[in-house]
């Protein structure tokens, strides 16, 4: 729903991250014995050796460093070269065992994204406890780390999101949008259906639609399962509609002209507060439900 950005420094400053847990070779062990022991080299070299025959100047920064095309060309290619590719029980775990010791809290603060992306419905704040930072986000694996392994530590297959959409999307790779190139504020809509004369009284006048006419967003809004979750948010909706009774244009401008540069600073702080959420298209990721509130009061032709 929401366009993550990755910056360039956030992009390096992972990939340093994930080199500094080869500074004494990757090892895992079991039962206090080594059971593998590898090294940045011979992971590179592994990589290379798996798959050259899809790019010849493959290396293991590429693979981390990879977006969207490249990923989505290389599981086309690992879907039709299943043989080729194919990794040992130990090959794929050195891929697993990699992300599960990449640090996710420090990668999802760097995303500055506090709300999921596929829903705007959950923060997916961090949290500090005993000097440790904790996410409530998960990581998505866009494309999923079990059946691409290889995958499974490079960054732009990896989606901070609530642990309901998570679940949701599961293993299945999907048509969906990809949040680091689309967003759905930009592709979709929320819309009131009016279906009783009382609805300015009761959630039971009207119901909450979203529209869109592209395959990818509706595929999303069904995966996600969005139109009926957000009936579960029609007291929002019936807020804004018992506002845009209340806030007149002429009161909205008596109260920016009575607390301009002491309560707001701009119009759009007044805006904020009578909507109760962020209502320019670049901010919507700060706070849950802010694409619903936005789209409904526009409609309201509240902001």
């Amino acid at each position: 729903m929401i366009q993550i950005d990755m910056t360039q420094t956030t992009l390096d400053n992972s990939y340093s991250a994930i080199l500094k847990l080869f500074e004494s070779n990757l090892t895992k062990k079991e039962d206090k014995k080594i059971k593998w022991s590898i090294s940045l080299a011979q992971f590179n070299g592994l990589i290379k050796r798996k798959l050259s025959h899809f790019d010849s100047n493959i290396s293991f920064e590429k693979l981390v460093k990879a977006e969207y095309d490249y990923l989505k060309a290389l599981t086309d290619y690992i879907d039709t070269h299943k043989q080729r590719v194919q990794l040992s029980k130990n090959e794929k775990d050195y891929f697993l065992t990699l992300y599960s010791r990449f640090n996710k809290p420090a990668f999802i603060q760097k995303l500055n994204t506090t709300v999921c992306p596929y829903c705007n419905r959950n923060y997916i704040f961090n949290f500090n406890t005993s000097n440790k930072q904790n996410a409530t986000a998960q990581l998505d694996h866009f494309f999923d780390k079990s059946t691409y392994s290889y995958l499974a530590i490079s960054l732009y297959n990896l989606v901070p999101s609530c642990a309901t959409c998570n679940q949701r999307k599961s293993s299945k790779k999907l048509e969906i949008l990809y949040p680091y190139l689309e967003s759905f504020d930009k592709k979709a809509k929320f819309t009131l259906k009016i279906n009783k004369s009382t609805f300015y009284h009761s959630q039971e006048g009207f119901s909450l639609a979203i529209e869109s006419s592209d395959k990818q967003t509706q595929k999303s809004i069904e995966v996600f399962n969005l139109e009926p979750l957000y009936q579960n948010h029609k007291d929002i909706a019936l807020e804004l509609i018992q506002k845009e009774a209340i806030y007149s244009e002429s009161y909205i401008d008596e109260l920016l002209n009575q607390y301009e540069g002491t309560l707001f600073k701009n119009r759009e702080d007044v805006l904020r507060l009578v909507s109760g959420g962020y209502i320019s298209n670049d901010e919507i990721h700060k706070r849950p439900l802010s694409k619903l509130i936005k789209d409904i009061s526009q409609e309201l032709q509240l902001i």
